[in-house]
């Protein structure tokens, strides 16, 4: 997907690759860093005169937590889909999230699988830094449970790495939270169709959970509007599209032709019949086994070369000179080669 001719009229195509991992290719989005840019301008502005430096490092730090997360999340649907015998090829980090360009089998339990990866990360990372924090403080109250309200968190600390911690957590956490909610196209919203999959039908089952991810738009578009929190308001915007256009795919029979699985707003992904799905990736031991074997068959073939080599040079001796001027080590090859097609003839 990443080596392909991408139409720059779709504004989702204006991104730019910044490395691969795992044979996956990382994009981001050119509104991701005019995002960015906007973020430290605040930061550099709320900070006030002489404050300015500490407000410009917790903006660059801030950002920085957001896009490792982010980025992390999207790998955790990547390797959720490989894990049940698909692909993944992409990530894209856009200002509304990240996509993961994925495809998996055409099944509730590999969607479900793949769909529950990227909050498993957030998990682990909340779990992880929540042990850091009570192990640097020895209070559970140095956890921001509440993540809209980090001040009691705060409040048992005083360090830097205390407050990079809760930062860490905070952030994480309102992602694992936020894609949760069971509002499709969220992580909680797919996740409420593959549940409904296996007695609804595939149809029936996105039907309902793009029902329910419209009205859930609906509310978050209103609350965007309230709290004047402008990204959730287009989130709510891009998820009303999303799961329109779903329903009218649904409408002409096309069920699985895309292929963004985000962590966010993903407009689907491919679904691969059972007979045409991609084989399960070897785990490390295997592909290890398998270097192995093909270092030692490597190794034996330029063994048998030298081995030939040397009995072409000992029979043109023998033409040359007779069979009275070989040595002790030139008669031991002759014999091995001897024996060798002995055994192949038998």
């Amino acid at each position: 997907m990443g080596h392909r001719e991408r139409a720059l009229d779709n504004p989702i195509n204006w991104s730019f690759p910044v490395g691969r991992l795992f044979g996956i290719e990382i994009r981001v989005h050119v509104l991701f860093l005019l995002g960015a840019v906007v973020v430290l301008l605040h930061a550099f502005r709320s900070a006030g005169q002489g404050a300015w430096l500490s407000g410009l490092t917790h903006g660059v730090g801030s950002l920085a937590i957001l896009f490792g997360i982010v980025l992390l999340h999207e790998f955790g649907h990547c390797f959720g889909a490989r894990r049940v015998g698909g692909q993944a090829s992409e990530i894209l980090l856009w200002p509304l999230g990240g996509l993961a360009s994925v495809s998996t089998p055409h099944t509730a339990r590999a969607n479900l699988i793949t769909a529950v990866a990227g909050p498993a990360v957030n998990v682990a990372i909340c779990a992880l830094v929540g042990v850091l924090l009570i192990l640097l403080t020895g209070s559970l109250g140095a956890v921001p449970w509440n993540p809209f309200n980090t001040g009691t968190a705060l409040a048992h600390g005083s360090s830097a790495v205390h407050l990079w911690l809760v930062i860490l957590f905070q952030i994480s956490y309102v992602i694992l939270l936020f894609n949760l909610a069971p509002v499709f196209p969220l992580d909680g919203g797919r996740v409420l169709q593959c549940v409904l999959w296996p007695a609804k039908g595939y149809a029936e089952a996105t039907r309902i959970a793009t029902g329910v991810g419209m009205v859930g738009a609906i509310l978050f578009a209103v609350l965007g509007l309230v709290s004047g929190a402008t990204i959730l308001f287009f989130i709510a915007v891009f998820g009303y599209l999303t799961c329109w256009r779903q329903r009218q795919m649904l409408k002409m029979g096309a069920f699985d032709h895309e292929n963004e699985f985000g962590y966010d707003f993903s407009q689907g992904y491919t679904s691969l019949d059972q007979e045409t799905r991609p084989q399960r990736r070897p785990g490390f031991l295997a592909r290890r086994r398998a270097a192995r074997a093909a270092k030692r068959e490597l190794r034996e073939q330029q063994q048998l070369d030298e081995h030939r080599r040397r009995v072409d040079a000992i029979l043109d001796k023998i033409a040359r000179q007779g069979a009275g001027s070989l040595t002790p080590e030139e008669r031991r090859i002759l014999q091995t080669e001897t024996e060798r097609q002995r055994a192949i003839d038998e």
